[in-house]
């Protein structure tokens, strides 16, 4: 048995990153920046203005007052989109729209609403100052200047400045592919008929709905049943998928076959249970490229084991170099406990507090199969090995089911 410490140092040491393909942005949603990407031209692209109003030279305005206002010669307008060749000149200013291109020669824009339009002039009141109101070419972005660095993921604010800057295609780290499956001859897909001793498959949807985070692709393989051939075979289904989930199976019961049937398979083992509660049972494992993991049959379990361990690694498999366990600091609500020398996950909800500081809640009720307390839960509170309690009020880290 292996820490947790220790299991996901195995896991780090062994993670590469999936290989580089170029996308159509369109297509790298959810995917992850494999290179540098520099700006092909500044942005914006040309001096343009901030606001509906006038073009016009500052220095004209700079005697206008209530009394004596200055009166300035519309000598042409410019829409989004259009350009004006003629400068403006001493004593004149230039209709102009919100984005449009400033013309050479004016160096400010007055508000559409703080000037008078009477009898082909712009009748102005109060001084404008140099650059006011002009967006500058460059002043976001300079074209040479590093857009986004490798490691990032195109989330829609990173997608909206490459198109921005004219880009078509990036290179991205492929998607991880993950194949899901679920072990058990108790176990019935929700929507049928539950005969005796039989209970409905959870931990697929759990697991399919966790995928969309990291923004995992899943097939779906199922349910089997607890027999050694129908696993083999639907595992070997599985394996054109960079990661395999199997739940329940992994344990030492005598209808456990999923360690062995693996072993049979070629899997090279990269630790089996882990000093954490829930989720001791839990198996990790390579066949050839593929990543294999056993997690166990009960929900909460399953949960802990893939927030741990399997997420953060899809993450580094699509190009998160550091990605590491979702974790926080929160402020224990309500004091906890354990007996054993294990790491503890409770389930619980954690929400700001009123100084803006996260605070932790333990659900009422704890265990390995509590499904409406996991339903009341955004994280688990985390026990370390070397305590036993943990009083109210102390700061604890907490896993997150997402950020």
């Amino acid at each position: 048995m292996v820490s947790v410490d220790e299991a996901w140092a195995k896991i780090q040491a062994m993670a590469r990153p999936l290989s580089i393909r170029r996308r159509r942005l369109e297509e790298a949603v959810g995917c992850v920046l494999a290179e540098h990407v520099r700006a092909p031209i500044d942005l914006p692209p040309f001096d343009n203005s901030a606001m509906d109003g006038y073009a016009l030279r500052a220095p004209d305005t700079q005697p206008a007052c209530a009394e004596q206002p200055v009166k300035l010669t519309i000598a042409g307008e410019v829409a989004a989109g259009g350009w004006q060749e003629t400068p403006v000149v001493p004593g004149t200013a230039v209709k102009i729209m919100t984005g449009a291109a400033v013309p050479s020669g004016a160096d400010a824009v007055l508000m559409l609403e703080d000037g008078r339009l009477r009898n082909g002039c712009v009748e102005i009141r109060s001084p404008v100052s140099s650059g006011q109101h002009i967006r500058r070419q460059g002043e976001d972005v300079r074209r040479g200047d590093v857009l986004l660095e490798p490691g990032r993921r195109l989330n829609a604010q990173r997608l909206g400045l490459l198109a921005n800057s004219g880009i078509v295609e990036v290179p991205v780290f492929r998607r991880v592919q993950v194949g899901l499956l679920a072990t058990g001859s108790e176990l019935t897909p929700p929507g049928t008929s539950l005969a005796p001793g039989r209970i409905y498959d959870s931990n697929r949807i759990v697991l399919q709905t966790l995928l969309l985070n990291p923004g995992g692709r899943c097939e779906d393989l199922g349910i089997v049943a607890d027999d050694p051939n129908a696993i083999a075979e639907r595992i070997r289904r599985g394996l054109s998928a960079d990661v395999l989930l199997i739940s329940g199976g992994v344990s030492v019961g005598a209808h456990d076959h999923v360690k062995r049937v693996l072993s049979e398979l070629g899997m090279t083992t990269v630790f089996w249970r882990v000093a954490m509660k829930p989720g001791k049972p839990l198996l990790c494992g390579r066949l050839g490229d593929h990543w294999v993991f056993g997690l166990p049959g009960n929900p909460i379990s399953c949960v802990v084991g893939f927030l741990v361990f399997i997420e953060p690694l899809i993450r580094r498999l699509e190009g998160e170099h550091d990605a590491q366990p979702r974790s926080a600091r929160a402020l224990l609500k309500k004091g906890v406990s354990k007996k054993d020398a294990r790491r503890h996950f409770l389930t619980a909800h954690v929400a700001p507090a009123a100084d803006g500081r996260l605070e932790a809640a333990p659900t009422e009720k704890q265990g390995s199969a509590m499904m409406q307390a996991l339903a009341q839960a955004n994280a688990f509170v985390v026990i370390p090995e070397d305590r036993q309690q943990i009083p109210a009020g102390e700061e604890v880290d907490v896993l997150r089911f997402s950020d």
